[in-house]
């Protein structure tokens, strides 16, 4: 009979063990299994996805943002001495017999490379899911740090396209929309998300079988 492949989640199909009489039946040893990634483990990969991503916007920002020009601009304000005047309408106000002050006002000007500069950080996060994912690491670092890989139906590595839209349906489906594409993963049977749902997309954790002790035979 030829054997079946067991579905993602299912492990490996346990082969049998010839019983000793009289005897403890020694276990043998089981391949490890692939089981349907839950909530907190996905969510637990992410933060440290978000730590990371922060770190490279950060060191990138530092060494390669545009530089930001501060322009002050001195404005004067009149000495009311007992009376009182709002900031907001300084600007506007003209009071008699006042012994002129003024202040230093900031402008920043960071240029129009801030907004390229500010593209490129967007798109950041897309890159990196969409290359790790898409990749034979199949998960980014965090998912990776607890074993997790995002896979197609058939436990297949996805390609490009299909992590672009996983993505995509994650970044502007399921986290606008009160989170509740993400949450789905507690509640769906197989643990998908809304994204995942979309882009046809397991996300599978590495895991050992429990080891069970056998009973000795009865004489």
């Amino acid at each position: 009979m030829a054997s079946i492949t067991p579905p993602p989640g299912w492990g490996a199909t346990p082969q049998p063990q010839p019983a000793g009489s009289g005897a403890w039946n020694t276990p043998q040893p089981q391949p490890d299994v692939w089981v349907y990634a839950g909530f907190w483990w996905r969510v637990w990969a992410f933060l440290i996805d978000a730590v990371i991503l922060s770190t490279a916007e950060g060191i990138l920002s530092l060494f390669f943002g545009p530089k930001i020009n501060v322009d002050w601009e001195e404005l004067p304000i009149p000495d009311t001495s007992s009376q009182t005047v709002d900031v907001v309408n300084i600007a506007t106000t003209s009071l008699p017999h006042a012994n002129p002050i003024s202040v230093l006002i900031p402008h920043l000007h960071a240029g129009s490379e801030w907004h390229t500069f500010g593209i490129v950080l967007s798109l950041l996060p897309m890159v990196y899911c969409v290359m790790f994912e898409a990749s034979s690491f199949r998960a980014t670092p965090g998912k990776r740090l607890f074993g997790l890989e995002v896979v197609t139906l058939q436990g297949e590595q996805i390609s490009h396209p299909r992590a672009l839209l996983r993505f995509v349906i994650k970044a502007f489906l399921s986290f606008p929309l009160l989170y509740i594409g993400v949450l789905m993963v507690a509640f769906t049977q197989r643990k998908q998300g809304l994204h995942d749902m979309m882009a046809g997309t397991l996300v599978l954790r590495h895991t050992k079988p429990a080891q069970i002790a056998p009973f000795p035979p009865h004489n």
